[in-house]
């Protein structure tokens, strides 16, 4: 259970430390032995603090604006999260850096940073000019709140609902998905439908949740990929995968569950490709995060068949943010069934 506080909203760079993963031509997933800093900029800072070990976790958020074909080549936000925990922090200082050195078209600098270190694999930056009060800078203020979070803890743990800088849709319960940010994957999300059942007598209420993926690239099994391909093409006329999950509503959201039959994940990372647990009769599971309130809960998509679970089990990965009711998201959300979308597909069977 989190309580998140958001730190200033001007945008900080953000270095990691961490192994180079590769998707070779074939399409397997692996990591590789070779550590390398990686820099993102454009980035906002929020911090947690869990509920069953107190550990404090630093959020990191990145966006870019890409025109999307799929969206009739309009411009879309693509939103990026990163989280991890943090147990020290060093004091900031200014050094000479050259960002995206391992990435030549985009390298910047060498110029001067001012910059805060987390743990042995984290940092937090931004370039100033000569004469500026560093006391003065985000970097800075963003140094004395994490600081002072790890040397007299201040996060409450009354809930369990991140806190975002983002309006609520409080029309209608609709989840916010995350899943691993791996381009080469080619099995990122297109579309989210939610689609309610009537509430019975006592408030309950079902809403079935349909995620139509790009496609579904096997990474395990990556030299079945052609042929699985084919057969998806004659059995369901489609390449395009499907996945529906339930959330169940109640009046006490404490109580509310999410069912993933037959796709759950459990820790089933992204290089797995046939994960199908929960089977019938699938458990009920306790939603661990909301975002924003408690209208919205988070959903994790872990594995290359698009396994998922109500937690993350890729930390070491930037996650796209999908939340579905914003005008500018790179996906579509509406509201039909799963029976209805499939009615739009022409399976092979049915001619013969």
């Amino acid at each position: 259970m989190l309580e998140v506080i958001i730190l200033p909203l001007e945008k900080v760079w953000f270095s990691r430390r961490a192994r180079r993963w590769d998707v070779d031509e074939n399409g397997r997933f692996s990591w590789t032995a070779k550590i390398e800093i990686w820099d993102w900029d454009n980035c906002t800072v929020s911090l947690a603090r869990t509920l069953k070990d107190k550990k404090l976790i630093v959020v990191v958020r990145s966006n870019d604006t890409k025109i999307s074909r799929y969206k009739g080549k309009k411009p879309v936000e693509l939103r990026f999260m990163n989280g991890f925990d943090v147990t020290k922090v060093l004091e900031p200082k200014t050094e000479s850096y050259t960002a995206r050195e391992n990435i030549p078209e985009k390298k910047e600098g060498p110029k001067k940073r001012l910059v805060f270190q987390l743990d042995d694999d984290y940092w937090i930056w931004e370039w100033v000019e000569d004469g500026v009060d560093m006391r003065s800078t985000n970097t800075y203020r963003i140094y004395q709140l994490i600081s002072k979070e790890i040397s007299h803890p201040n996060l409450s743990l009354s809930d369990n609902i991140f806190d975002v800088e983002l309006e609520s849709n409080k029309d209608r319960v609709v989840p916010v998905i995350y899943q691993p940010a791996v381009d080469a994957l080619d099995n990122f999300v297109r579309e989210v439908h939610c689609a309610e059942s009537p509430a019975n007598g006592d408030g309950l209420y079902e809403v079935e949740v349909t995620i139509i993926f790009n496609d579904e690239q096997l990474r395990r099994h990556m030299e079945l990929n052609s042929i699985y391909r084919v057969i998806r093409r004659l059995l369901y006329g489609r390449t395009l995968d499907i996945e529906t999950f339930k959330i169940l509503v109640r009046k006490d959201v404490s109580n509310n569950r999410l069912v993933f039959e037959k796709i759950y994940s459990g820790d089933n990372k992204i290089e797995e490709d046939d994960i199908h647990e929960d089977q019938p009769p699938a458990p009920k599971h306790k939603i661990r995060y909301y975002f924003i309130d408690t209208y919205h809960p988070v959903v994790f998509i872990n594995t290359s068949n698009h396994a998922m679970a109500e937690h993350d089990a890729n930390h070491d990965i930037w996650k796209w943010e999908y939340v579905p009711w914003l005008s500018n998201v790179p996906i579509k959300f509406g509201n039909k069934t799963r029976k209805k979308i499939e009615r739009g597909f022409k399976p092979w069977f049915r001619f013969w």
